[in-house]
């Protein structure tokens, strides 16, 4: 046993998301929840953190402040981010009697992250008190999570579409040969169907009851049910209290435009890999992984698009956790270290 380990030091796997943070510890799953602080603006103490402090959005009083710090997969409010990775990474500390060293973590980032970006992610794990920091890209993570083949001679797609954007990578011989990340994402899905329903009913609705919508109707779609749901909101002209009905074929219909951009960073990746590979991906199809994958209807409509098969796999949203716990256990076969080498 490692001197690190026997001494108590904690090994961490983190998903560090747009919308969601997980952490995967010794015991399992420590922590999950909304990527969101409540913060007193008076005192600078924090109200809430995760899901406590996402339902408080838009109810607050004056004085509280609730702040999303990871926008697109990047960190946008580096103090924010650091405290909630405080609390996040600390659950796994606290009440241990044996963990004296910090915790080694590790994460992952947009594969097109800058080194600025980067560096703020591993500054802000390290102030939360990691002791190291190892960042691999996430579309490489989710690859891993998901059981893609990546170190085989044949060359494959995964398909990572998150909260704020979408990772797209092909890979062969444990490489990425070539990637693309875009903002279309799970959000784009939500912004999508608020203006529809703008558009078409005046009818105004916040981004957490456009979310409850969509999980509702891709629900629906998953049980091949061809349901509709009230959605109920304020009237755009009266601000009075309004509904509308709006069925599982709406929602697809309205996510159609966000799909076809997901569909052209695929085209774009296949494009810039060589021939050989190009020809795999296309005969094997796409791996389809991520919380924004579960819209209904997503893999057929984008199936349609690309001309490939698209493979949805059985736990989308904890693949890019499922990854990282995968380099903590040091499971990969010998020689498979090039591809999770530190970014």
């Amino acid at each position: 046993m490692a001197l690190s380990q026997a001494l108590g030091a904690t090994q961490l796997a983190v998903d560090l998301g747009t919308s969601c943070t997980r952490v995967h510890g010794p015991r399992g799953t420590s922590f999950r929840g909304a990527s969101v602080l409540a913060v007193d603006t008076r005192t600078g103490k924090i109200v809430a953190v995760g899901d406590a402090a996402k339902g408080m959005a838009g109810r607050t009083p004056p004085a509280i402040e609730t702040v999303a710090p990871i926008r697109r997969g990047v960190i946008t409010d580096f103090d924010a981010t650091t405290r909630l990775l405080w609390h996040a990474i600390g659950q796994q500390r606290r009440g241990r009697l044996r963990s004296w060293l910090p915790p080694r973590v590790v994460a992952g980032v947009p594969a097109q992250a800058t080194e600025v970006q980067k560096r703020a992610v591993q500054e802000a794990f390290e102030i939360a008190g990691a002791r190291s920091v190892r960042l691999i890209p996430k579309s490489t993570l989710a690859a891993i999570g998901a059981g893609v083949p990546v170190w085989d001679a044949t060359g494959t797609m995964i398909v990572d579409v998150g909260a704020g954007t979408t990772e797209v990578a092909a890979f062969a011989f444990g490489t990425m040969v070539a990637a693309e990340s875009i903002h279309t994402a799970g959000d784009s899905f939500g912004a999508a169907l608020i203006g529809y329903l703008q558009r078409e009913h005046a009818l105004t609705l916040s981004a957490e009851a456009a979310e409850e919508v969509k999980i509702g109707l891709s629900l629906a779609a998953a049980a091949r049910q061809n349901t509709s749901l009230e959605v109920r909101g304020r009237d755009r002209v009266t601000d009075l209290p309004k509904s509308a009905t709006m069925s599982v074929g709406e929602l697809l219909l309205v996510s159609v435009p966000e799909i076809k951009r997901i569909g052209e960073a695929v085209a774009s990746v296949v494009g810039h890999c060589p021939a050989s590979v190009a020809d795999d991906i296309i005969e094997r199809g796409l791996v389809l992984t991520g919380g924004g994958a579960l819209l209904g209807g997503l893999p057929e409509q984008l199936s349609r698009l690309v001309g490939m098969s698209v493979h949805l796999v059985d736990t989308p949203q904890a693949s890019v956790l499922q990854g990282a716990v995968r380099c903590l256990a040091d499971s990969m076969p010998s020689g498979e270290q090039q591809l999770l080498a530190p970014m």
